[in-house]
């Protein structure tokens, strides 16, 4: 724990109609809450929201406000509804952008897997502007790292989104986030 880290507060935040109905368990917050403990951040807020535009906008505005780090699980594939990237993109205020090397990769890694990489999967590398990508090394789904102004108060939230596939999230984890 260093004296940098250790007043920071996190919010998780959990993505998926699968948790919110009760057909999975969400393992990831868990997981990540030992994490941020264990480099000296408390973790106050533990949120779950389905996959529902109005809910998501609602819950990572709170977010942003009250925590100085959040950590948010799923919501980053291919699919209709997956909103992750939309409702960051909102949040922060800084429009959508594709980065063609995050599609190169997106394709690539279905190259390597013999197949094409279905037109929806362009979605995944479109990143709000002012965001960094996390690198998914065995995904699809690669993470935003952004910053975010808070609107009722000084400062600002780092957000960090990755995907809800736990091998994936704890991967990037360790070598993105965690550092």
């Amino acid at each position: 724990m260093t004296s940098e880290t250790k007043h920071l507060v996190a919010e998780i935040i959990s993505i998926g109609d699968e948790l919110t109905t009760g057909q999975r368990l969400d393992t990831n917050s868990q997981w990540v809450s030992q994490r941020l403990g264990e480099l000296g951040v408390t973790t106050h807020y533990h949120t779950t929201v389905a996959d529902d535009l109005a809910a998501n906008l609602q819950v990572f505005r709170t977010a942003v406000e009250r925590a100085d780090i959040v950590i948010a699980t799923g919501g980053l594939g291919p699919t209709a509804d997956d909103l992750t990237r939309e409702v960051l993109a909102d949040v922060s205020g800084s429009p959508l952008e594709l980065r063609e090397e995050v599609l190169e990769q997106i394709r690539s890694l279905f190259a390597r897997r013999a197949r094409e990489m279905p037109e929806r999967n362009r979605v995944q590398a479109q990143f709000p502007k002012i965001a960094k990508v996390i690198a998914n090394p065995h995904g699809t789904a690669p993470g935003v790292d952004i910053v975010i102004s808070r609107k009722d108060g000084p400062g600002a939230a780092r957000v960090f989104a990755l995907p809800g596939v736990p091998a994936e999230m704890e991967e990037m984890w360790s070598l993105s986030v965690a550092p």
